[in-house]
């Protein structure tokens, strides 16, 4: 549990000046945190504008209730030199709202951001939040827009049928061809690729389910091998892993499933786990939520089973950079928040110190619009959550009380310093 003292000192003294109720020793405490520096002075007079107490509470309202904020209320409440009577039910909201922003790191804010007096440049931009879009691209070349696309049956490949269902997922029929080793002789190769601005569900047809999010693309092929399931994938999907058997050749050994990215590796036999690969990210992450999974470095033209790879357990991840030379790329393993990960995928944007280039670049992705950077970048680190349905303007507007100053060209948003 992160130690909070501190900020609810300090907090405490804002309440108590908000409500008229500082002793003489409390106000000179206040006021020795005020003579600390600027960015106190400036905080405090953020604090204590009554517009700016009710914009907090609603941008707090905007958060999940499961983020750092509904966890301060309850610690609020445990602690125990900090009574409850001491802040007063009625300003328990706020008293949180205060202390994460009084907190270095803690949520969204930090007093460590520098305010800005200037006018917001966001309130008009017309930007929605990205949905269910992708396009399917079958073996002869053909392109079904599956956003566009009706309900039911939209393509039929040997003795395999592809639906689209009502909630925006394409399901290949689970059959007897879905069994690897039976069905039709020929192998054939689809794909499935999502825009920025768009995500999809795939159900293939060995029936593990996968979430394809935005600017991605999956190649599997219509009917699995029976010794080796592998698909490929470019960005970033999230897999839950059906733990087939190798019927057909009775032996009951399950079905291996890799997922390929480039050189970069995933062998499963049935788990719950994230692939992040996109370009732009410069690095390779795999999650693991459930089960294990084997990441390795395959080189070109050897099987990954020659090569030396880690294990992954539950709640850990692996990493492989890019920027070193491809000849010393190495994958590392560090434990990880499984639930900031996949964040994505249950329709929520979730950040732990994170820097500025990290969250636009995520916010590109999901919006489709460019990025410029303009002058030296605000050092800041971020945390909060907030849905990713939510228009770009807002989700900009609080960028914005952070100190993060931003102008908008149709599509194009600019961070300026």
């Amino acid at each position: 549990m992160e130690n909070y003292q501190e900020y609810f000192r300090q907090s405490g003294l804002i309440i108590k000046y908000l409500k008229g109720q500082l002793t003489d020793p409390e106000k000179e405490q206040l006021e020795s945190w005020l003579n600390e520096n600027e960015q106190n002075r400036t905080l405090f007079t953020k604090l204590t504008e009554e517009h700016f107490i009710g914009h907090e509470l609603e941008v707090f309202r905007l958060l999940e209730k499961d983020t750092d904020w509904e966890k301060i209320l309850s610690e609020i409440k445990d602690q125990e030199k900090i009574q409850v009577s001491y802040i007063g039910y009625r300003w328990m909201r706020y008293a949180a709202a205060v202390i994460l922003m009084v907190g270095v790191g803690v949520g969204i804010y930090s007093y460590k951001h520098s305010f800005t007096n200037k006018p917001a440049e966001v309130a008009d931009v017309k930007i929605v939040p990205g949905g269910n879009k992708a396009v399917l691209v079958l073996e002869d070349g053909k392109r079904i827009t599956l956003d566009d696309a009706d309900q039911g049956e939209i393509a039929r490949q040997a003795n395999m049928i592809i639906t689209k269902t009502g909630d925006g997922q394409l399901v290949y029929d689970v059959s007897a061809s879905a069994i690897p080793g039976k069905g039709g002789k020929l192998k054939q190769y689809n794909a499935v690729t999502t825009p920025r601005g768009g995500q999809y569900r795939i159900v293939l047809p060995d029936g593990s389910k996968v979430w394809l999010n935005a600017a991605s693309s999956l190649r599997f092929p219509t009917k699995f091998d029976a010794h080796c399931r592998l698909v490929e994938l470019k960005g970033e999907a999230y897999f839950e892993i059906n733990p087939l058997k190798n019927r057909v050749a009775g032996k009951g050994k399950r079905v291996p499933f890799r997922v390929v990215s480039g050189e970069h590796v995933v062998e499963v036999l049935g788990t719950h786990f994230n692939v992040s690969s996109y370009e732009d990210e410069r690095m390779i992450t795999t999650t693991l939520l459930e089960g294990k999974v084997r990441v390795v470095r395959a080189e070109p033209g050897e099987p990954p089973r020659k090569q030396v790879g880690v294990m992954l357990k539950p709640g850990e991840q692996s990493v492989m950079s890019l920027r070193e030379p491809e000849k010393i790329r190495e994958i590392s393993v560090r434990p990880v928040d499984t639930e900031e990960t996949v964040a994505w995928k249950n329709g929520q944007f979730q950040f732990r110190d994170a820097d500025l280039p990290t969250i636009m670049r995520q916010i590109a992705r999901w919006y489709d619009v460019d990025v410029q950077f303009q002058g030296k970048l605000p050092d800041t680190k971020f945390r909060g959550k907030i849905s990713r349905d939510v228009p770009v303007a807002e989700l900009l507007k609080i960028l914005q009380t952070s100190g993060v100053n931003f102008k908008t060209e149709g599509r194009k948003i600019i961070i300026t310093s």
